[in-house]
């Protein structure tokens, strides 16, 4: 095959013209670092091997991009990657941003476990579910959970006064307040014993209808 024409397209990328056909899109940085010009003849290996190169390095930049607007589980990264890329330039360039150290896991859940449990007051298993969801391994999950300081019970308490305290003086807005606290995620111990605390030690979680969803703090 040979380049017969190098045409410019948006996002610093070259069209290549093989034998007079449009053929694949490459990165302007990779194209010219290359040993190939216009007349230059490739064989598919070379040509796959440009083109490989090519997406190792575009992955790679959305990498950063991605990271650059917030932190990333690697398996996260990874998957996000893969909308654009292939599957094995997205895991390269997850790859190589842990070893730059701009991906690690540990951190980003613990990160997180903090902002769930604390200023979201997700339960703990609730807050283990979302960590999982964005790729961090279940174990890590668990224990960056745990490393955080408050209780589940506290977690309730604190959503009952900032949201539902005024709906505690009947059965009717008592069962709609434990129906928004397990949609929420609260296990049924965890929210008896918060209604209980408030004064409504008598509703029931079979008697629980449901009621609005308890809106994020």
């Amino acid at each position: 095959m040979t380049i017969t024409e190098i045409r410019k397209r948006r996002g610093r990328l070259y069209l290549l013209v093989l034998d007079g056909e449009p053929a694949m899109t490459v990165d302007i940085r990779t194209f010219e670092e290359s040993p190939y010009r216009v007349g230059s003849s490739l064989s598919e290996e070379e040509l796959r091997a440009l083109l490989d190169e090519s997406g190792r390095r575009r992955a790679e930049e959305k990498a950063v991009y991605l990271l650059s607007r917030g932190d990333h589980s690697r398996r996260g990264l990874e998957e996000k990657l893969r909308r654009s890329s292939g599957r094995e330039a997205a895991a390269q360039a997850a790859q190589r941003m842990e070893e730059l150290g701009y991906v690690n896991d540990e951190r980003y859940a613990l990160r997180l476990a903090r902002d769930l449990t604390e200023r979201k007051l997700y339960p703990r298993r609730r807050a283990v579910q979302e960590l999982c969801a964005r790729g961090v391994d279940r174990e890590l999950a668990v224990r960056a959970v745990d490393e955080t300081e408050k209780e589940d019970l506290d977690k309730a308490l604190e959503l009952i006064v900032k949201k539902q305290y005024n709906r505690l003086h009947d059965e009717d807005g008592r069962r709609k307040a434990g129906a928004a606290l397990a949609r929420y995620g609260f296990d049924g111990g965890t929210i008896r014993r918060a209604l209980a605390q408030c004064g409504a030690d008598d509703t029931q979680e079979d008697g629980w209808d449901a009621g609005e969803d308890l809106p994020l703090p």
